[in-house]
């Protein structure tokens, strides 16, 4: 496994990028939901609402997938590199989803671009709370000790997980705007087609810009309480969306609303996984809850956090704006992605959402803050005991 002690350079911050990453990773599936009108029109396919909904759901399973294969991936190619094999993943399938000719490609093809979105969803979130506890750790080391020096590096990382995260709304108001200004009978093709592209740039800038090297040791999992994934929870988790999609294609049919046959087919198995899976890993990964303080932890973890935030104020504001339903919906399906995603990581790698800084880091010695960079200094040298005024060859454990 390719690491290192100190990554160099590792910048201000990823945020920025991260932000970004994270916005192109859930495009295909804050997307979909858009794609209803669309892809009824599509020549020869002939879908009714709830049909439509079921194909796009495949790409939920590609995300499970995804997710619990990123450390494996992570620990044999490195942080970057699997980063980068996973956006480039991506990128291709999406472009190949905007070239299908029958309905059963389109859904085949989504689930293997849902890989690379539940590949690199992690480890971008890796990368930036990385990036932030380093420099972090970086600034607490050069600066004097004290209460906040120590909390530098927590607090760093915490913001980051916070802000990046935003993305995935930012990706979803994107999608729904610009596919409310194309031409229904090519929307979802075009819309698809964008992805690929941003997709392109998204590889072109983590060339650039992601720090060479980087330890994948905040993806451990098994330690400090938390327990590794086991075969089990992809099953099941697998199962509930495939059981809880087809429930919803077969059995609400007789909804007046278009929309709403859509989206449930879409999004059911997405939305009992996000509890089921969320409520499993923090009953899994705390020492001693109960069951009343795992379902309160589970739905803090789901409602309270800066995305559902935003969402929920944009829903709000669209209701008593009269916005039609078509018009909400897709925001919903924007708190279900980021809800699975989130739930998947903490399942997967409940590390990578912990805003504690990784003990590792802070036992690095010799690090310090330049120009947005972490600088490496040579350790300091301690000398061995004092004779006759004159120092000594120092002791053989201090020797490299």
């Amino acid at each position: 496994m390719p690491s290192d002690t100190v990554t160099l350079p590792v910048g201000r911050s990823l945020v920025p990028l991260g932000l970004f990453l994270l916005a192109i990773q859930s495009y295909q599936l804050v997307a979909f939901p858009n794609f209803l009108d669309s892809l009824q029109n599509e020549p020869g396919w002939h879908l009714s609402p709830s049909a439509a909904g079921l194909i796009g759901s495949t790409a939920f399973l590609g995300v499970l997938a995804g997710v619990h294969a990123a450390v494996a991936l992570a620990r044999r190619l490195g942080l970057r590199q699997a980063t980068l094999a996973a956006l480039l993943w991506l990128t291709l399938w999406s472009g190949a989803c905007a070239l299908a000719t029958a309905p059963w490609q389109l859904g085949l093809l989504s689930m293997l671009a849902g890989i690379g979105t539940g590949v690199a969803f992690p480890l971008t979130l890796s990368l930036v709370k990385d990036s932030a506890t380093r420099i972090g750790a970086a600034r607490q080391n050069a600066a004097p000790k004290g209460r906040r020096a120590r909390a530098d590096a927590a607090s760093r990382a915490r913001r980051s997980l916070a802000i990046v995260p935003l993305g995935i709304p930012i990706a979803g108001f994107v999608a729904q705007n610009t596919a409310g200004a194309l031409p229904v009978e090519n929307a979802w093709r075009l819309i698809t087609a964008m992805g690929a592209g941003l997709g392109i740039i998204a590889v072109a800038l983590c060339l650039w810009l992601l720090p060479r090297g980087t330890d994948v040791s905040v993806l451990a999992g098994g330690q400090d309480g938390h327990r590794e994934p086991g075969r089990r929870v992809i099953v099941w988790t697998g199962a509930l969306v495939i059981g809880a999609n087809l429930i919803a294609w077969s059995g609400l049919t007789g909804l007046a609303s278009a929309d709403l046959r859509f989206n449930a087919a879409l999004s059911a198995g997405a939305v009992v996984a996000i509890f089921v899976v969320a409520c499993t890993a923090i009953h899994r990964n705390e020492k001693s809850t109960s069951r009343s303080e795992t379902a309160r932890a589970t739905m803090a973890f789901i409602l309270l956090y800066p995305p559902v935030t935003v969402l929920t104020a944009a829903v709000v504001l669209s209701l008593l704006a009269g916005q039609p339903l078509s018009f909400v919906m897709p925001l919903i399906g924007v708190w279900i992605a980021d809800g699975y995603l989130r739930s998947l990581t903490l399942c997967a790698a409940p590390r990578v959402l912990d805003g504690r800084p990784h003990p590792a880091l802070q036992e690095h010695v010799g690090t310090i803050a330049d120009a947005g960079h972490i600088t490496p200094l040579p350790p300091p040298f301690r000398p061995g005991p004092k004779c006759d005024g004159e120092l000594t060859t120092p002791p053989r454990p201090n020797l490299p």
